[in-house]
């Protein structure tokens, strides 16, 4: 997903894990946390476009990746923080990275959960960018950031981000499923034969669908 839908995700991971403890700082490093997955583009500045891509959504895209770098920016964070729980930290960082994967596989470009194995996951029921998912979780986020770190409704509004976002990926999930039916279904109409098919979400939205169909001799 796009980079202010991650740092949103990220922001609102943050708060889950560690908001009632240390407030608005937990959104802070939730977003910078879940933006560092992003930061293998760096790659296409020493490589080959084709050979970035391959290592773009790899190793920072992996369960790998977040199990043995969320301990190490822990420790980076408590030399200078006031708040000094390693296991929270942690829990923070591994959240943040995590989820940014986990989202980024619902695209139609999908990420190596996996790595080192080369398997990309790609669901591909939602684009790169979806306004009906982060402009909810936006306005959530922020009525969150504006209540105190003890406040019921911080959390409420927190959570709903995330229960609200997180119900939208479902239901784009039962949307693929139908534009797969109806795909299908003319296909057999015409006669068609096909050995494979892939649906996706036009730009911007889960309303409209395409299909990549591949049959004997031609897509």
């Amino acid at each position: 997903m796009d980079s202010l839908t991650q740092i949103v995700l990220g922001a609102a991971v943050g708060e889950a894990v560690l908001g009632k403890k240390i407030g608005n700082k937990a959104m802070l490093y939730g977003a910078i946390a879940g933006t560092i997955p992003d930061l293998d583009v760096i790659s296409s500045f020493f490589t080959d476009t084709v050979t970035a891509l391959e290592i773009h959504r790899g190793f920072t895209h992996s369960i790998l990746f977040s199990v043995i770098f969320a301990p190490i920016f822990a420790l980076v964070v408590l030399k200078f923080e006031k708040y000094k729980n390693f296991k929270d930290w942690t829990l923070l960082f591994f959240w943040a990275f995590i989820t940014h994967p986990i989202l980024d596989a619902q695209t139609t470009w999908g990420t190596q959960l996996f790595w080192p194995l080369d398997i990309r996951l790609a669901f591909k029921n939602v684009f790169v960018v979806d306004p009906l998912y982060t402009i909810p979780f936006i306005i959530f986020v922020l009525l969150a950031m504006f209540q105190k770190r003890t406040s019921k409704k911080r959390k409420t509004y927190n959570n709903l981000g995330l229960i609200i976002s997180s119900s939208y990926l479902a239901i784009t999930l039962i949307l693929k499923g139908l534009s797969y039916k109806k795909f299908t279904k003319e296909l057999n109409n015409q006669n068609i034969i096909y050995s494979k098919i892939a649906t996706k979400p036009a730009p911007l939205n889960t309303i409209l669908w395409s299909a990549n169909v591949e049959t004997k001799n031609s897509f």
